[in-house]
C-alpha cells in the first residue's frame, strides 16, 4: 500500500510540475516579469485572469511578514 501511495504522490507531483511548466511557457518570461513589476491592483487583475484564487508575489529579497499579509483577510471580532 505504501508503494502505491508513493507512486500516486509522485504522479500527482509530476502532473502539477507539467501544469506549472505549461502555464509558464504559455505566458512567457516577459509577461511574468511584467506581472512582477506591476502594481498590486494590476497584479491582481492579471493573476485573476489565470484563474488563481489566492497568491503572493514577492521579489524574494525581503522576508514576508505573514501577520501583515493576512490583514484584511481575517474578520475582526465584533464588539
Amino acid at each position: 500500500m505504501s508503494d502505491i501511495e508513493v507512486n500516486k504522490a509522485k504522479k500527482m507531483a509530476d502532473i502539477e510540475v507539467e501544469k506549472f511548466k505549461t502555464t509558464v511557457d504559455a505566458l512567457g518570461r516577459e509577461t511574468i516579469a511584467e506581472i512582477a513589476r506591476a502594481g498590486p491592483e494590476m497584479q491582481a487583475k492579471l493573476l485573476s485572469g489565470l484563474g488563481l484564487k489566492g497568491f503572493l508575489v514577492t521579489d524574494g529579497k525581503n522576508p514576508v511578514n505573514l501577520f501583515n499579509a493576512a490583514q484584511g483577510l481575517v474578520a475582526a471580532p465584533n464588539k
